[in-house]
């Protein structure tokens, strides 16, 4: 699966070592349309990548019946379920729902921190990755506050 790993953005700037180091941690995984991923509650699973298909996010509305969706995930490559790579003890605040046939490949989150450790050039090269996805996503978050609050609401102290 390796040479798969160097189409992937997330690993491109990986050398053909260090994609060979990443590829026994990593598998791909299918979905049908309709499938669940991972339900809101459960604990962190693998780290995932999108291959193929549309993943929608969904939580719980307290009082409300129904659940609201809070986004979704088509573009190839992208990165969800992250808390596995950072060790986060949490669950899942929502659910992951396949709309579409999915392919994703899923990394074991502490087989990943552990090769990081052990092989600290590679480990640097995710690192930067994982927070320039980290980053990408805040900056996007923001905005979308920015978007649907009224003027002056957000303090910028």
């Amino acid at each position: 699966m390796a040479e798969s790993l160097e189409r992937i953005p997330f690993f491109r700037a990986l050398g053909d070592n260090e994609r060979a180091l990443v590829d026994p941690i990593s598998r791909r995984k299918s979905y049908a349309a309709g499938e669940t991923i991972f339900k809101e509650g459960d604990p962190p699973g693998p780290l995932r990548i999108l291959v193929k298909g549309l993943v929608s996010f969904r939580q719980r509305q307290y009082g409300h019946e129904g659940d609201a969706t809070l986004g979704t995930v088509a573009a190839e490559g992208e990165l969800f379920g992250i808390s596995a790579l950072l060790g986060a003890k949490e669950r899942y605040f929502y659910t992951a729902v396949c709309l579409e046939p999915t392919e994703v490949i899923e990394l074991d989150g502490p087989k990943l921190m552990r090769l990081c450790e052990e092989q600290p050039i590679a480990g640097i090269r995710i690192m930067r990755r994982l927070t320039e996805v980290l980053a990408h996503r805040l900056v996007a978050t923001r905005e979308q506050i920015r978007s649907r609050v009224r003027p002056g609401f957000i303090s910028h102290g």
